[in-house]
């Protein structure tokens, strides 16, 4: 939404312009209203389908809020803007090269005329098999369509069996209104020649549509999570725009070959992996309550490095009176692959991450969605901005009840750079638990930290002098663990401390302190993970090798509901002392790790083991080889 007015803000500021009256201006004037009104064409052109979208599922829409319906139109405003964008820009870019050198009048606008006139064409049947698509996908167009082009029979059965009758005259109305619209009431532009001296003013006019493309000038260009607003996911998939979705998906479709992954030969990836993660009864179950208040603390970079009375005094006090677990490992190096990892149980890909491509994250399994089948109210609260990495979809995904983000804080409350400070967040966590303690039904909160990210903008005194990154990134940390600390200390005064399990994790590792730069061995994506709060019955330190994956099964394990949909890990079993290595990967490559000292690197460049330590046996080269396998054929599948 902020950055939809940011762009119309743009907007209505490049428009003032016009209103100046030096000469330059007045020379150009009939250029850039063209090109506005360009723009405002295809703005009007996706209005028409986006109200197609909603008439052609009025089933479902008819059922809902009407004053929530309408806001599809508004939170869809940057990524039609953003599109119409794309298709302006040529136009713009080449009119005044076209315009200099002085040709036919008649050359200039049939070559306008035939360049909109293709995608007048092109959009309506994106927008018409778009409409039918999205019945059987339940998501907008995107490149899962060119998956089925090998499959022709299919195809034309699937086009068969849609309602023809309502397409196909859709498309050739749309199309044909389209271009007289164009033609009459956008075309009859006042025909100039431009000076060569005035065409550089005149691009850099063109120049400024990369604003609208990008979604603005935040640091964040768009994604589809900017037009993600409703709990309602028909809403949310309304407010998109198909051609937008479409192309980010062709443009970002060719990654590594499939056979980059396909490292076991005999077929047996399967069973190898299948076999490990056959779960065992539970010896413990280490809770107070089978319905206990959940809160999920994610901290940003918690690497194991820094877990110490001098950096984090709170936590490393705070884990001698729960269950600590010394020698687990982040799944991925980046926050988005932690967060699936830890909500989804979802391995970290090589080369990709899977939350930023909502066509495959939404089939992923969610441990909120399994609490809200319990009873839970649910709410993810993080201090930054919800578009990142497409965020705002996975957590709709999920089914968070309600999701806060940078701008649900006031700019006070915000750094120089990323967002809201932690202890802001930290407040709005107890604030919220407080609020939903007072209703029947357990609470499930996940908070995401933000401020020991790059660039370590922390409020307050640094406690530990100096200005170099690793003391940045330790002073960020310190301040991070005083917000929690004094988060902890509020929370045992509250009514619901007796009955919640506090976790706390990271949702990655980091290269400081201690590097400058990624060698993605183990100790850069070692975490601590503790479990806190009055709903846990014990204490205890848990030295087995652990992976991030496994808490998702473990919550649903413990709580009675359904591990077993999490398929690439199991429950943790706390007593059990059988000795498992954590998997894990990285750009180009994935590790096997059961200790920083028992581990081995594979690189999938130069397709064999980089790095290996002692202790590592064949079965476990094959298993990890075998994972990766498993992995990546059903990311692919999604």
């Amino acid at each position: 939404m902020k950055s939809t007015l940011a762009i119309l803000l743009q907007c209505s500021q490049f428009c003032l312009i016009l209103t100046i009256k030096p000469k330059t201006l007045i020379l150009l004037k009939k250029y850039i209203l063209f090109i506005l009104r360009y723009l405002l064409f295809w703005m009007l052109f996706f209005l028409c389908g986006r109200c197609f979208f909603l008439l052609y599922h009025i089933k479902p829409i008819s059922k809902l809020p009407i004053t929530e319906t309408l806001k599809s139109f508004v939170y869809g405003l940057t990524l039609d803007i953003s599109f119409a964008s794309y298709i302006t820009i040529l136009i713009a870019a080449l009119l005044p090269l076209l315009l200099v050198f002085k040709l036919n009048e008649k050359i200039v606008r049939n070559s306008i005329l035939i360049y909109t006139s293709i995608w007048i064409i092109l959009l309506a049947f994106a927008y018409t098999l778009d409409a039918e698509l999205f019945s059987f996908w339940g998501f907008r167009l995107d490149n899962t369509l060119f998956r089925y082009t090998g499959t022709p029979a299919e195809m034309i059965g699937s086009a068969m069996s849609s309602p023809l009758w309502l397409l196909l005259p859709f498309f050739f109305i749309a199309a044909y209104i389209g271009f007289k619209i164009f033609k009459k009431y956008y075309f009859t532009f006042p025909f100039i020649h431009l000076k060569l001296w005035q065409v550089p003013i005149a691009l850099f006019v063109a120049a400024l549509l990369v604003i609208p493309i990008r979604g603005g000038l935040q640091q964040i260009p768009n994604n589809e999570s900017v037009a993600y607003y409703s709990t309602i996911p028909i809403l949310n998939q309304a407010a998109l725009n198909p051609a937008w979705t479409l192309a980010r998906s062709v443009i970002e479709q060719n990654g590594p070959d499939p056979e980059r992954y396909r490292l076991i030969k005999s077929g047996d990836e399967d069973r190898i992996v299948r076999q490990r993660l056959i779960a065992s009864a539970l010896d413990s179950i280490p809770l107070t309550s089978t319905r206990p208040n959940i809160i999920l603390i994610v901290w940003e970079s918690l690497t194991a490095k820094v877990l110490n009375d001098t950096v984090t005094p709170g936590l490393n006090t705070l884990k001698n009176s729960g269950i600590y677990f010394s020698s687990m490992y982040a799944s991925g190096d980046r926050s988005d692959k932690g967060l699936v990892a830890l909500l989804s149980a979802y391995p970290a890909q090589p080369d990709y991450s899977i939350m930023t491509e909502p066509g495959k994250s939404r089939k992923l399994p969610f441990i909120t969605q399994q609490l809200k089948g319990a009873g839970y109210n649910t709410g993810y609260i993080y201090g930054g901005e919800l578009e990142f990495a497409n965020m705002r979809s996975y957590m709709n995904y999920n089914g968070f009840d309600e999701i806060q983000g940078k701008f649900d804080f006031p700019e006070e409350s915000w750094g120089a750079k990323w967002g809201a400070h932690d202890q802001f967040t930290f407040d709005r966590l107890l604030e919220r638990a407080n609020l939903q303690s007072k209703k029947a039904n357990p609470f499930f909160y996940t908070l995401f930290t933000l401020s020991s990210h790059e660039p370590f903008d922390v409020p307050g005194r640094r406690v530990l002098a100096g200005s170099s990154k690793t003391i940045q990134f330790k002073n960020a940390h310190h301040y991070t663990d005083s917000c929690f600390a004094d988060f902890i200390h509020k929370a045992q005064q509250q009514a619901w401390w007796n009955n919640t399990w506090i976790i706390v994790i990271g949702d990655h590792g980091h290269v400081l302190p201690g590097n400058e730069y990624a060698n993605h061995t183990p100790d850069e994506f070692k975490i601590p993970m503790v479990w806190l709060g009055g709903a846990i019955n014990q204490k205890r330190l848990v030295a087995n090798t652990h992976s991030q994956i496994e808490l998702a099964p473990s919550i649903a394990a413990y709580l009675g509901l359904k591990p077993a949909a999490f398929t690439f890990s199991k429950p943790i079993n706390i007593t059990d002392t059988t000795q498992y290595p954590a998997w894990y990967s990285f750009n180009d490559g994935f590790a096997s790790v059961y200790n920083n000292k028992r581990f081995f690197m594979y690189g999938l460049n130069n397709q064999q083991i980089t790095q290996q330590k002692k202790g590592i046996t064949k079965q476990d080269i094959t298993y990890a080889e075998a994972f990766l396998q498993v992995l990546m054929e059903d990311f692919y599948k999604k």
